[in-house]
């Protein structure tokens, strides 16, 4: 029965995006695309998003991490822990402000259309 409901319900996810694109139409479409990428007209807003897209990467990469197994050959105890965790951070951060994911461009896109920007 589980089978059923997962493809049932991509569908019905698919359909209703697919649906709320068309509402916003002709409307939005010349006012996102007349803002370039690198355009970005309320700079604390997009840094919180970009904020926001490292703290989602920073989870997803901890969650990764725990999928592999660790090794007994070296054990640095918990300074290796407090280490670990501080690289994951900037790894995080640094694919965040590479805009390798673009989760923050989508999020600040849609905040700024709410907000009229």
């Amino acid at each position: 029965m589980s089978e059923m409901i997962i493809p049932n319900s991509i569908g019905y996810t698919q359909t209703h995006t697919e649906r709320n694109m068309q509402r916003m139409g002709e409307q939005s479409a010349p006012r996102i695309a007349g803002k370039s990428e690198g355009t970005h007209t309320d700079k604390k807003l997009y840094d919180v998003c970009v904020e926001f897209e490292a703290i989602f990467i920073k989870q997803m990469l901890n969650t990764m991490r725990k999928t592999v197994e660790k090794s007994e050959l070296v054990n640095g105890g918990y300074a290796e822990e407090i280490f670990e965790d501080m690289l994951y951070d900037e790894y995080a951060q640094n694919m965040a402000e590479s805009k390798s994911f673009g989760l923050a461009d989508m999020i600040y896109r849609d905040l700024a259309y709410r907000r009229n920007i």
